[in-house]
């Protein structure tokens, strides 16, 4: 006989109708779609400012032009800081949580604010807050986004999904500047504004209507087994919601047998053990952080991450002085690098079937080798552009062969912990700090790539700058293929060696 709790749940249950539309609201096809159109917003969001911050610095705020570059750079800055301070938070929260819509709405919610302070601010600090809560939705979206997709889909598509999120998040940060430098030219300041709310309106409106996996399948639940009876399902069990009513499993061997089949097709209803009450374990973020196999996922997303981001602040200033180009062209530049990624549901797919460690490793070390023909790129001659363009694509494919299944690797290993050791997660799991350590790394890449590439080029020269990258690139791929996060060590000192071996080089 069970408690009072799930008695009053079950009548409640009875009494009340399915949402309208249920079927379709939590089929996995719009829930893709909503999770590729927040992650398609965020970099929207994040993009489409670039070109109008330093003109809005000078005209509204009244900074003086010698510190336009200041402050565009604490600016972008800011928005990665707070990304990698609230992802950890985020993450805690979102697992602790009945639902994981609540988080994604709340998280678009402050971005609007977020957009809106941006919009008529005009204190230099106001936007530097405005850009703080940015960052901090972002590590909203990411972290409980890419949960939900592990919780929607089955092993067997993961890494796929993976890569129609990141692409969508790589496609609104490819189109964000040339639409917000188009509008902003023809339209003025505030259309660009008025893009970027319409925008996030929509994705309002498509996250209203999702309704998650696992709250429709209580409804499932009452439609193909309730039988009348003072039954109701327990979460722990929730794996064998496709049974009808006059076969359920009578032993818990049979529970057991049935739940691990359906796993990979149900993954929002995995049977999770409770934790005994006199249990202690540390937390999820700390537990996680010990895998060998995590870590070398989250490292090898960092260095992929600062790879792609440290072209934001070399390849502008490069095609200036080398090829002579003006800010379009300048521009324009980084669809080479920016359209590869569209191939991630592609490499995804490929992971799924082929393994994800090796296409991994391959991409990081194909990376490496195209970072250091860089170096031929010097003269100002059509064969040299012409290398240039191919070479940026070729990088961006490589990394997309990279980025793609080490993201998707990141909830195998909540899943492997949680199966050595039962319980260790609690009810709760862990997908959602799994993927905020995920965008932890994300953020602190944007921060450290453009950074370090910026000082090798002024400081040490084009051909030494791509010469530290590829070593970089390189020590991505050693954990990865050894699982051994220890190794990481000895490619950081290889990485720091090469440096100053390579410094009087240019």
């Amino acid at each position: 006989m069970h408690g009072a709790g799930e008695e009053s749940a079950l009548r409640t249950l009875e009494r009340s109708k399915p949402p309208f539309l249920l079927k379709y609201r939590s089929s996995k096809g719009l829930i893709l779609t909503t999770v590729c159109l927040a992650l398609f917003t965020d970099g929207f969001l994040y993009g489409v400012l670039v070109p109008v911050i330093p003109f809005s610095l000078i005209e509204r705020s009244g900074i003086p032009e010698d510190e336009v570059q200041y402050w565009t750079s604490t600016l972008l800055a800011a928005f990665g800081a707070a990304t990698f301070v609230g992802s950890p938070i985020c993450g805690w929260i979102a697992d602790h949580t009945a639902s994981r819509r609540s988080p994604l709405l709340i998280g678009l919610f402050v971005v609007a604010g977020a957009t809106v302070m941006f919009c008529f601010g005009k204190s230099v600090y106001i936007l530097l807050v405005s850009r703080i809560l940015q960052g901090f939705s972002a590590g909203i979206v990411y972290t409980v986004g890419l949960a939900l997709l592990v919780d929607t889909v089955g092993k067997k598509e993961i890494g796929q999904m993976m890569g129609f999120a990141l692409s969508s998040a790589n496609v609104g940060v490819l189109i964000a500047p040339l639409l917000g430098g188009i509008v902003y030219a023809n339209a003025g300041y505030y259309a660009v504004f008025v893009m970027m709310l319409g925008l996030v309106l929509i994705d309002i409106l498509l996250r209203l209507v999702m309704i998650e996996k696992k709250i429709a399948a209580k409804w499932e639940w009452k439609e193909e087994n309730y039988d009348g009876s003072d039954s109701f399902p327990h979460d722990d069990a929730n794996a064998h919601l496709k049974k009808s009513k006059n076969a359920a499993p009578t032993r818990q061997s049979d529970l057991e047998d049935s739940s691990a089949s359906e796993d990979a097709e149900r993954p929002h209803l995995i049977k999770r053990d409770s934790r005994p009450d006199n249990s202690w374990h540390l937390p999820p973020v700390i537990t996680l952080l010990k895998s060998p196999r995590l870590d070398a996922a989250i490292y090898g997303v960092f260095v992929t991450v600062s790879l792609i981001s440290s072209f934001d602040s070399v390849l502008p200033l490069f095609v200036k002085r080398n090829f002579h180009w003006d800010s379009t062209g300048a521009g324009l530049i980084f669809l080479c690098i920016g359209l590869p990624p569209l191939s991630g549901p592609l490499v995804g797919w490929a992971s799924d079937r082929l393994g994800r460690r090796w296409i991994a490793v391959a991409g990081l070390l194909l990376s490496s080798a195209f970072f250091v023909l860089l170096r031929f790129v010097t003269d100002d001659s059509m064969e040299h552009i012409v290398l240039l363009c191919v070479l940026l694509a070729l990088i961006g494919f490589a990394l997309t062969c990279s980025m793609s299944p080490l993201a998707s690797d990141l909830s195998f290993v909540v899943e492997e912990l949680e199966r050595e050791s039962p319980g260790l997660f609690g009810e709760a799991g862990a997908y959602a700090q799994a993927y905020a350590l995920f965008n932890c790394a994300m953020a602190a890449a944007t921060i450290v790539g453009p950074v370090w590439a910026g000082y090798a080029y002024e400081s040490l020269g084009w051909t030494t700058m791509s010469w530290t990258l590829a070593v970089f690139s390189a020590s991505g791929a050693v954990p990865v293929v050894s699982r051994n996060f220890l190794l990481c060590k000895f490619s950081a000192i290889f990485l720091f060696s090469s440096d100053l071996a390579g410094s009087g080089v240019h």
